[in-house]
C-alpha cells in the first residue's frame, strides 16, 4: 500500500477545466454519480474543483493505482489546502466510483475490472445508439451552445496535446447530446460509464501513446455530428457505434474484444 505522494500533486499542475461556455452551462446541480465541471480555469476556480480534477486525473492516468490509500492530511499538504477541501474532493471521487471511503480505515483507490468496463461499454453503446436514432429522426435540439463550446475546447486541447482535457470534453460532448435528444435522465449513467471506460483508454499501456489523430478530436466529433444529423437512422446508429469502436480499437484493444469485438459495434 502506498500513500498519495507525488503523483497527485503532479496531476494538480496539469489538470484543466472545461471552457467557460461549456462549464457555465453545467452550473446546474449534477446528477448523482456525476460531478459538474468547474466553472473557471485552474488557478481561479474553487479550490475543491482544482483538487478534485487533479486527483481524478491521477486516477485515470494510473499515477494513483487501485489499492493506493489516500490520506487527507497528506493530500492537504501536497495541494496547499485544508483537509475539509480534500475531504469534499474525495467525496466527489467516491460518488464517481473512483475511490472508496472506508471510514476510519481511510480512502482507497478502486479498480474497474475488465468485465465491469466491458459491461459499461455495452450500456453506453445502447444509450448512444438510442440517442443517434433520435437525432436522425429530428428529435434533438442541436442548437445548444454548449456543443459549439465543447468542440472548440477539443480543438484547443488537441493543439496543446492535452489528452486528459480531451477526455473531459468527450464525456461532456456525449452527455450533452443525450440531453439534447430528450434523454437527460440517462446522462449520469452515460457519463459514469464513459468515465470508467476512460480508465482503460487513458491509463492503459496496450498501445503507444503519442497524442495523434489525423483529423483532430474536434473535427472527429464534428464529422460524427454531421453523420447523426443526416436523417438516415441506420447510418446514424452505425456511425455512433463505429465511433465508439474506433476509440477502443485505438486505445484499448483488450476492452474492445471483451465488449464483443467487431460484432458488438456493427451497424
Amino acid at each position: 500500500m502506498q500513500s498519495s505522494s507525488g503523483a497527485s500533486s503532479g496531476g494538480a499542475s496539469s489538470a484543466g477545466a472545461l471552457p467557460e461556455a461549456a462549464s457555465g452551462a453545467q452550473a446546474r446541480r449534477a446528477p448523482e454519480g456525476e460531478t459538474p465541471a468547474p466553472r473557471a480555469a485552474a488557478g481561479t476556480g474553487r479550490r475543491v474543483d482544482q483538487v478534485h480534477l487533479a486527483l481524478r486525473r491521477a486516477v485515470l492516468f494510473r499515477n494513483l493505482v487501485p489499492g493506493d490509500h489516500l490520506l487527507e492530511q497528506t493530500l492537504a499538504a501536497e495541494h496547499g489546502c485544508s483537509q475539509g477541501t480534500v475531504r469534499e474532493a474525495l467525496l466527489r471521487l467516491a460518488g464517481e466510483g473512483l475511490v472508496e471511503r472506508r471510514g476510519y480505515r481511510g480512502t482507497v483507490v478502486t479498480d474497474t475490472s475488465l468485465p465491469e468496463a466491458a459491461g459499461m461499454v455495452r450500456v453506453r453503446l445502447s444509450i448512444e445508439r438510442a440517442v443517434a436514432l433520435r437525432i436522425a429522426a429530428g428529435q434533438a435540439d442541436l442548437s445548444d451552445p454548449r456543443l459549439v463550446a465543447i468542440l472548440e475546447g477539443m480543438d484547443a486541447a488537441h493543439a496543446a496535446g492535452d489528452l486528459y482535457q480531451c477526455s473531459e470534453l468527450d464525456r461532456e460532448f456525449h452527455a450533452t447530446l443525450t440531453e439534447a435528444a430528450g434523454m437527460g435522465l440517462l446522462r449520469p449513467m452515460l457519463w459514469r460509464c464513459a468515465l470508467h471506460i476512460h480508465r482503460f483508454t487513458l491509463g492503459g499501456l496496450e498501445v503507444p501513446r503519442p497524442f495523434f489523430q489525423e483529423a483532430g478530436v474536434g473535427d472527429e466529433h464534428r464529422a460524427l455530428l454531421a453523420q447523426l444529423s443526416a436523417g438516415d437512422a441506420t447510418a446514424a446508429a452505425g456511425a455512433m457505434a463505429e465511433h465508439l469502436g474506433q476509440v477502443l480499437t485505438r486505445w484499448a484493444p483488450s476492452l474492445h474484444a471483451a465488449a464483443g469485438g467487431e460484432a458488438a459495434f456493427a451497424p
